[in-house]
């Protein structure tokens, strides 16, 4: 494929799960540091894990919105909408709402998903 042609929209909805994925497994990872980093908090016994905590919270956190983002400028490039006869601002505004819409909604059920695979094992 020459460097000129965009990518297939199956190849970008691909990216943009693969990228929700992995956002939905750091955000149980922040759940997780996040709950350590609150349980340990104040006491002298945990307070090298207590920072660590922090630390690792705040970098999952972080990459839950990066990747988040990221998925979200995937599936806007994978939505034309160029049959629609509207205004170019509500086209954008139509395509940028739906990718946010899906965005949130796959990472948080594929989180969910996630969630109940690592609880039976």
């Amino acid at each position: 494929m020459p460097l000129t042609q965009s990518p297939s929209p199956t190849l970008r909805l691909a990216l943009a799960l693969a990228l929700m994925a992995t956002a939905a497994n750091c955000f149980l990872k922040y759940l997780w540091w996040a709950a350590c980093y609150s349980a340990w908090s104040g006491l002298p016994k945990f307070h090298q894990q207590w920072q660590a905590a922090g630390v690792r919270a705040s970098f999952n956190g972080w990459s839950v919105i990066v990747l988040e983002l990221a998925s979200v400028a995937v599936l806007y490039t994978a939505i034309p909408l160029r049959q629609a006869n509207l205004p170019p601002l509500l086209r954008t505004g139509l395509r940028l709402a739906a990718s946010l819409t899906i965005t949130a909604t796959g990472t948080g059920l594929l989180a969910l998903a996630l969630a109940w695979v690592k609880q039976s094992h």
